[in-house]
């Protein structure tokens, strides 16, 4: 059902990704984060092309927190800035980030092995926890391509999670 793996950083910290669907909640949950009552970063998962995307998401913002280069004040909203082309924060969480109204959310719950946040957080969203191969009915690609500046003549010689992933890596040097 979900995805879990050991990043690169120094404590080898697991990256547990999950999907949920048929989510009732979403606004209460959303309450819950701007609490500070929820350990996980929440996406709104038409805007994913793959877990892999998410993955180096997560990765950079766990080095940038060991380094103390974080762009934002948490580590959650750091990965959700992560995935965006943009520089803007409140334009990251606005784009990426869960809305009231969401009824699919992917979760990113950075834990020990033992999974103890992602039960904590199960416990939190009212939903269907679904297996990650249902992403891809969920994404977006034409919503994918325009905020990304995905172009068509691109795509012929690169995939789109390619062109996301290279925009995510360099937006420090892009100007968009």
């Amino acid at each position: 059902m979900s995805l879990t793996v050991k990043l690169e950083d120094a404590e080898q910290t697991v990256c547990h990704i999950l999907l949920y669907t048929d989510v009732e909640n979403a606004a209460e949950v959303h309450q819950l984060i701007m609490q500070g009552k929820v350990e996980a970063s929440l996406i709104k998962p038409e805007i994913v092309v793959d877990s892999f995307q998410v993955l180096v998401a997560a990765n950079k913002a766990v080095r940038s927190l060991t380094a103390k280069k974080m762009v934002t004040r948490s580590v959650f909203t750091e990965i959700i800035f992560n995935l965006s082309p943009s520089k803007n924060i409140t334009l990251s969480l606005k784009n990426f980030g869960l809305s009231d109204s969401d009824t699919e959310i992917l979760a990113v719950v950075l834990d020990q092995e033992s999974g103890e946040k992602v039960k904590t957080l199960n416990r939190q969203i009212k939903g269907k926890q679904a297996t990650l191969a249902e992403m891809k009915k969920l994404t977006n690609e034409v919503k994918v391509k325009e905020l990304y500046k995905v172009t068509d003549i691109e795509l012929e010689v690169s995939s789109l999670l390619d062109a996301v992933v290279s925009r995510m890596a360099c937006k420090e040097f892009l100007i968009m």
